[in-house]
């Protein structure tokens, strides 16, 4: 949404200042900077909002199609259950693209089974 606000915030500027009328003896540019300013900061604002929004937007969509939480992105190394015994990274919840967007997208949420713990009892020996 803030990517999608921010898109149609600064068409919907760029359209007002390009039909904008100039007096004939400025050239347009000229007559936006120096008879709007603040458009041309809210042009650089929204500039800096839309690609932090969207670059938050990319990365979240490609956690979703992994199946994958921020934290366990950042972390991987930290959690065993992340790597294989060669020490390579994979996600056992990984159930492929479009099931893992089906289910965040339509249901909110995956139907992963729990992984089953060994006890500290079996970890200590």
């Amino acid at each position: 949404m803030g990517s999608l606000g921010s898109f149609l915030g600064a068409v919907v500027t760029v359209q007002r200042i390009w039909t904008a009328v100039s007096p004939a003896a400025e050239t347009w540019t000229h007559f936006v900077v120096f008879q709007h300013p603040g458009v041309v900061a809210f042009l650089v604002m929204d500039t800096i909002i839309l690609i932090a929004a969207s670059s938050l937007m990319t990365v979240q969509a490609t956690q979703i199609a992994r199946n994958i939480t921020t934290n366990e992105a950042v972390n991987a190394v930290r959690y065993g259950y992340l790597r294989t015994p060669e020490g390579r990274f994979h996600n056992p919840y990984n159930h492929g693209c479009r099931k893992n967007c089906a289910d965040f997208l339509i249901h909110g949420y995956t139907d992963d089974n729990e992984i089953v713990w060994p006890s500290l009892q079996q970890v200590a020996r």
